[in-house]
């Protein structure tokens, strides 16, 4: 019996992989995979798993269970057929879902007890967080009656399990928005739901629950405790985006519900379709006025790189001169820099020292701001606030504001490590920090804690992006939920790798010795290596574009 179902498991799995690699046209005449319902151009496709056949075998049962989990339709009424009348009522499949990563291991099998082991590398949570766990595994098991001749799963545990193809195309990432403590951007959270006509419902549920622990210190919920939707469903007419609310909302006070609307309309905007919210409590419609949009102006889609003779804007082979930078630039024989998004302000890092100057005041320098030996490119928030960092075992992060106030972190890692790079988020509520970690390198995010007066006064536990695996050179942001960085294999190959913070990771191109990565919204990726040679990425491959770059990176960071 176990070698039965060894071979069936087998080949559920093998159905499933080749589903997600099968195009649309051969999905029909491909035995081994299930069909594709497609509506209209806006639906998503889903699969269709079948239901039981009569007097199929407990392996079969189980078999066809975990298969039909490849389709939510109906809160996965086709994977309910599998189970008794009982149990069908009680499971819960949003509590948990496990992204597979290998093969399914027979523990034990007593014809009405097998129990599985799982390998997997990712797991999603009710709420839509997602957790990178390579290596991970997991024991599960189901407990079979007979029903009326047939056999059924009496027992089994609250969760479905994808291949990562499958995953891919029945969830997707949305940001959930919240407020950062001044009320002056929002800052987003990726969740994975489930892709169908109740995604607008989870993601309105998602924002009133609130965020993530390790995002809570550094943003707030708006909403009063005890509210939620009136009735469960948030339904959408042209666009517009009903949010009933209960009487708990009546609480919110009139200033901060322009504030509602726009964590609203930025959180739902990530729903294909909703351009606008209207916002009622226990069926009436509240007038609310527009407020801030609460989303961080996007910098230029042009990297900015360092020369010997000053700062300037790379577009294809062609340079553009950034004014005034030519004499700073040279005065203090910079080897790394950051630049506001506005470019109004730059931090300029000479032989251990960073200096800033207010661009326009011609020749002006502002402050000599940190001196300290090792000193990394600075990197600047929304806030022209200059952050450095050095490589010395054990040092502080410094926080400089443009009056010349520094602030100091001590070493988030203690003092036996050391960091390699910061890069500062666009809302400038999130550190992106690589640093030494044991024989290897990490990257980790740590939420930055502010006052009312946007003075920071710490950072929170770092959230940890193994994706990233322990050899990393550098890292960079690539949009308000991505970052990139150059890592090497264990045969020393180095790519570009970029990763959702709190989603997957994605190994890009192959680059050379490389030592700075930017990388445009929506746009091209860029590399500098070495040799002081800059690379744009086209649609083969890498491409050089200018030489003797000493830094490069995007305006904001």
């Amino acid at each position: 019996m176990i070698r039965n179902l060894a071979r069936t498991l087998a080949l559920i799995l093998a159905s499933t992989l080749l589903t997600a690699c099968a195009t649309l046209p051969n999905l029909a005449q491909n035995q081994l995979g299930p069909q594709i319902e497609t509506g209209n151009a806006n639906e998503t496709l889903y699969y269709s798993p079948s239901g039981p056949s009569d007097k199929a075998s407990p392996e079969q049962i189980i078999s066809g269970f975990l298969y039909a989990g490849n389709g939510p339709q109906e809160d996965y009424a086709v994977a309910r057929e599998y189970l008794t009348a009982s149990f069908a009522a009680k499971w819960k499949p949003a509590v948990e879902t496990l992204i597979q990563s290998g093969e399914t291991r027979i523990i034990s099998n007593t014809g009405t007890k097998i129990r599985l082991e799982v390998p997997f590398d990712a797991r999603v949570a009710q709420d839509g967080t997602y957790e990178s766990t390579p290596g991970s595994t997991r024991v599960i098991e189901f407990r079979l009656l007979q029903v009326f001749g047939n056999w059924r799963i009496a027992s089994a545990p609250n969760l479905t399990i994808l291949l990562r193809p499958n995953f891919g195309l029945l969830f997707q990432p949305v940001s959930v928005f919240f407020w950062d403590q001044t009320l002056t951007h929002l800052v987003p959270e990726i969740r994975w739901f489930p892709t169908k006509a109740a995604l607008a419902t989870r993601i309105t549920n998602a924002m009133i629950a609130g965020p993530s622990p390790w995002l809570d210190p550094v943003v707030q919920n708006l909403l009063p405790n005890g509210t939620k939707l009136n009735i469960n469903s948030v339904t959408v007419t042209a666009g517009n985006a009903l949010v009933d609310l209960n009487s708990s909302a009546l609480k919110i006070p009139a200033w901060k519900r322009p504030y509602l609307r726009s964590q609203l309309i930025a959180t739902l905007g990530e729903v294909e379709g909703i351009t606008d919210v209207t916002v009622s409590i226990e069926r009436t419609v509240q007038e609310i006025t527009n407020g801030s949009s609460g989303i961080s102006e996007s910098p230029s889609n042009l990297p900015v790189v360092l020369t010997r003779d000053g700062l300037f804007h790379i577009a294809g082979s062609n340079t553009f001169e950034i004014n005034d930078t030519q004499s700073l630039v040279q005065e203090i024989a910079a080897t790394g820099f950051a630049i506001s998004v506005d470019e109004s302000f730059v931090a300029l890092l000479g032989k251990d020292a960073v200096h800033t100057y207010t661009l326009g005041l011609i020749g002006v320098k502002d402050k000599l701001i940190d001196q300290r030996p090792k000193l990394l490119a600075p990197t600047i928030d929304p806030y022209d606030q200059v952050w450095t960092a050095s490589f010395k075992k054990g040092a502080e992060i410094r926080v400089i504001d443009k009056r010349g106030n520094v602030v100091s972190i001590p070493n988030p890692y203690g003092f036996g490590t050391a960091i390699r790079g910061i890069s500062m988020s666009p809302e400038g509520s999130r550190l992106a920090i690589v640093h030494d970690y044991y024989n290897g390198s990490t990257v980790d995010i740590l939420p930055v804690i502010r006052d009312k007066s946007r003075k920071v006064t710490g950072l929170a536990q770092p959230f940890q992006l193994s994706q990233f695996g322990k050899s990393t050179q550098t890292i960079t942001w690539v949009d308000r939920v991505t970052v990139a960085g150059l890592v090497r294999d264990q045969q020393g190959s180095q790519s570009m790798l970029t990763a959702l913070v709190g989603g997957a990771s994605t190994i890009g191109r192959i680059t050379e010795n490389g030592l700075a990565l930017a990388s445009a919204i929506g746009g091209n990726h860029y590399y500098l290596d070495s040799n002081g040679d800059l690379f744009v990425s086209k649609t083969f491959g890498w491409e050089k574009s200018i030489g003797q770059v000493l830094a490069m990176r995007m305006a904001g960071q």
